[in-house]
């Protein structure tokens, strides 16, 4: 199955990885200039170099739009293993529960990096069209098989498809990290970290485990496996952190700084307090017209509970953005 059409796969690889290269030291010299501006508004050289590297961002990101029009589909390779899917097998019921499990947990990740962490409310038909997995075919092991999606690209050359993917593996890999979890069980929001714990639920239960595998545009292997002995202690530990709190705000603010590779804000409010975190992609088009201005900024703050310690940390995304009716004085 072809992942790349009208160009060869390795030289589509080598032209994405270079665009990302380049893209990454991009957004290391755009974060320089935005703190330098930060320091000195006025400043027209900071203005000037400022407005020098958003042109040559937006070029880039044109190349890499222009790129991914060859991207046809994103493949997932998933093995599970037990009882259940021994002999190159699998018994009927607890393959749907999985794929099903699988399914909610990829569209409502997707949903979350939209729109943000959303509590309740039906995924949206655009949601679940993007994020909708394709059983093609299976391999030999105890029980393997082929799922694929097809993207459609936005105007930075990015999809849902492949953002959920990428996120997906950070969620399953941070089911061992402490500090890791509790800031996706905010930024992520209780529907998708309810579906993993489903998930993992299941195979508990089913005395199962399973791996997935993906290789993103530029030719780089994601893989996440544990085994029926790890399923447990992984829910265990997903369990331990819970949504406290989840409240929608608008504040007036100056939007600071903020990263369009790894999809994360900065903003300074009226009594110079700073607020970071993380920025849903409905958002991302907006912040060049907001950059260094004063703005009505909406965010999702989520407060998370460890459940053993009762230790409580704050998250925040930045959920929407718009101009500021009257400018509010800065607080000294």
């Amino acid at each position: 199955m072809n992942l790349w059409e009208g160009i060869e796969p390795q030289v589509a690889e080598a032209q994405m990885r270079g665009l990302t290269r380049r893209l990454a030291e991009l957004d290391e010299a755009l974060h320089a200039n935005q703190l330098i501006l930060s320091e000195n508004p006025q400043s027209f050289a900071a203005q000037l170099g400022l407005e020098s590297l958003s042109n040559l961002q937006h070029r880039l990101l044109s190349e890499r739009a222009e790129l991914v029009r060859h991207r046809q589909r994103e493949r997932l390779e998933v093995t599970l293993k037990g009882f259940p899917f021994a002999d190159h097998s699998a018994s009927v019921g607890a393959l749907g529960f999985f794929l099903i499990r699988l399914q909610k947990l990829y569209s409502s990740i997707a949903q979350s990096i939209t729109t943000g962490p959303r509590r309740r409310g039906p995924i949206s038909n655009d949601i679940l069209n993007a994020t909708s997995l394709r059983f093609a075919t299976v391999f030999p092991s105890s029980f393997g098989m082929e799922i694929f999606v097809r993207p459609k690209f936005d105007m930075f050359g990015e999809s849902t498809a492949a953002s959920s993917l990428q996120t997906l593996f950070t969620l399953l890999n941070a089911t061992e990290r402490e500090a890791e979890i509790s800031r996706l069980s905010a930024e992520l929001g209780q529907r998708a970290v309810g579906h993993l714990r489903h998930v993992l639920d299941d195979l508990g239960r089913s005395d199962a485990g399973f791996s997935l595998s993906w290789t993103d545009m530029t030719g780089t292997r994601f893989d996440w496996s544990a085994d029926s002995e790890q399923i447990p202690a992984l829910r265990n530990n997903v369990a331990r952190f819970r949504t406290r709190q989840s409240v929608e705000i608008t504040i007036p603010a100056v939007l600071l700084g903020a990263s369009l590779l790894r999809d994360r804000f900065e903003l300074i409010t009226t009594d110079r307090s700073v607020i970071e975190g993380k920025l849903t992609r409905e958002v991302k088009s907006q912040l060049r017209e907001y950059f260094g201005r004063q703005c009505s900024a909406t965010l999702e703050k989520v407060e998370i509970v460890e459940t053993v310690s009762d230790d409580t940390r704050t998250f925040y995304t930045l959920v929407g953005i718009a101009p500021l009716d009257r400018p509010v004085p800065a607080s000294h």
